[in-house]
């Protein structure tokens, strides 16, 4: 509900909050969410982060997309520096934590994920011919149009490190954009940083 709210705070735009809440969700965000001001899509369908992230973009309407977890670890308050940047030419931006300009909340991130984030990133960077900085951090931009043409298909969380990859091969620009990231205020993550590592490292092999 907060992640909405602060989302559809940001007048400064016409912002639309879309939810996709697929067959595996067992608590009430779809209920929650509407309740939010958000618009839902759900599906009976049981497919992982990437199947619900491309259930959202036959919807998408505006000229600007842009995709953030809504535990609130990321601020939607810097939703701004990516539009910036989206307006400036970028075809995708990537939040990251770990650059200059960026600021980590001690804690935050476990050593074996931030390891693990350090390697994909590097060996994305590999494979993209441009440095990517962290390439599985759930804030990301996209102009509409370029995210048209991405065409993903990953279902999992390899997702993350498809988008970056597909833009890359069709010369997209791509930009790094330095952002604010905090401890989890409640919940735990249901990130597991060796399977879902193995599964976005065969992902950038894979493409």
């Amino acid at each position: 509900r907060r992640s909405s709210d602060l989302c559809l705070k940001l007048s400064k735009y016409d912002v639309r909050v879309l939810v996709v809440v697929d067959g595996k969700t067992k608590d009430e965000t779809a209920t929650i969410a509407r309740n939010a001001g958000a618009e839902v899509i759900q599906t009976k369908e049981k497919g992982g982060k990437g199947a619900v992230f491309r259930k959202a973009i036959p919807c998408l309407t505006g000229e600007y997309v842009i995709q953030i977890d809504a535990d609130l670890q990321f601020k939607p308050a810097e939703i701004p520096k990516h539009i910036d940047a989206l307006q400036y030419g970028a075809d995708m931006t990537l939040g990251t934590r770990y650059q200059q300009g960026s600021m980590v909340e001690m804690y935050s991130v476990s050593f074996p994920k931030l390891f693990g984030s350090f390697l994909l990133s590097f060996i994305t960077s590999l494979f993209a011919s441009q440095k990517i900085t962290d390439v599985m951090a759930g804030f990301k931009g996209f102009r509409r149009k370029s995210l048209l043409r991405i065409k993903p298909t990953t279902d999992h969380f390899g997702y993350e490190a498809e988008l970056v990859l597909l833009a890359a091969k069709k010369n997209m620009r791509i930009q790094n954009i330095p952002i604010t990231y905090t401890a989890r205020a409640e919940g735990s993550s249901s990130v597991s940083s060796l399977k879902h590592g193995i599964l976005v490292l065969i992902t950038i092999l894979r493409i």
